[in-house]
């Protein structure tokens, strides 16, 4: 493990960012980045056990982890940089002389110089993510996302928002995925798990590791639909992530928070797998509730 940029801050002495290698010296042929968001700690898990399994697997090429880029928000369970309340991951490419954050992106993209990079995440704190990968709807990063043989391939037209890690690693001509699992603000050991194997299945399909046992069935679709909330109130669901679901299938109650008394019934209008749920129960209007990958 190396420290590859330090920042000064206020009382606490500098802030370092790490990273794990494996592999030798050269260009990598992967990068890992997770810990964006310091509250989303199953991509950090996931990427410890990745580096667990690599420290047995001895790598023919480099590769580079970033397991928790975001540290102090990860120890105050907050999703942005604390000192300032910015997102990390709407900074990219960064700035070397600009805020803390735009340095902080500038380090990652320089210390992510890899010819495939993937960008791992939790869902928000309020919703569990099923482990997937997203992934454009053609191309290399589609056949290395279907490599990595995680439950559900998503795939989806190009662009991303301003300012993302994906964005910017695309911009600089690397290869990039995103692959998410998992709560914020929670463990969720086994959607981690998963997230591992489907990374070191990725590292065997690029030739960086010896070949890894194939999982089962892969969902791959580009067809996601969203069931929101048509008022507020109380969210019961009736289903979990990675439940198979048929057409009419109750997939939750929203319900009067004071006297239970139901409000709206959600059904599944198609057959498909969650792929989200929400399980923060107080929800708003056209509050995400629960992800169906059909």
């Amino acid at each position: 493990m190396s420290v590859i940029f330090s920042l000064e801050s206020p009382y606490r002495g500098a802030w370092h960012l790490h990273r794990v290698s494996f592999g030798g010296p050269g260009r990598a042929a992967v990068a890992m980045v997770a810990g964006l968001h310091g509250h989303e700690v199953n991509g950090v898990h996931a990427l410890n056990l990745v580096a667990g399994m690599l420290r047995v697997l001895r790598p023919r090429r480099p590769v580079h982890l970033l397991p928790c880029v975001n540290s102090i928000g990860a120890e105050e369970g907050r999703k942005r940089w604390p000192f300032d309340d910015r997102d990390i991951n709407a900074s990219f490419p960064g700035d070397p002389e600009g805020a803390a954050v735009e340095r902080v992106a500038a380090a990652v993209m320089e210390a992510t110089d890899a010819e495939v990079c993937v960008d791992v995440h939790s869902g928000a704190a309020t919703v569990r993510e099923h482990p997937h990968v997203r992934a454009p709807l053609s191309g290399v990063e589609l056949e290395h996302a279907r490599a990595m043989q995680l439950p559900v391939l998503w795939r989806r037209p190009a662009g991303r928002p301003e300012g993302g890690l994906i964005q910017a690693w695309q911009g600089a001509g690397r290869a990039a995925l995103q692959a998410r699992g998992g709560r914020g603000m929670a463990l969720d050991v086994d959607d981690a798990t998963a997230l591992a194997r489907g990374l070191v299945r990725l590292l065997a399909h690029l030739g960086v590791v010896g070949p890894q046992d194939p999982a089962s069935g892969t969902i791959e679709t580009d067809r996601v639909e969203d069931y929101r909330s048509v008022t507020g109130g109380f969210f019961v669901p009736e289903v979990s992530s990675g439940d198979r679901l048929s057409p009419g299938m109750l997939l939750g109650l929203v319900r009067n928070p004071l006297g239970g008394e139901p409000i709206e019934e959600v059904r599944a209008r198609r057959a498909g797998l969650v792929l989200a749920v929400r399980l923060y129960p107080m929800v708003h209007a056209q509050e995400l509730l629960v992800r169906v990958a059909e």
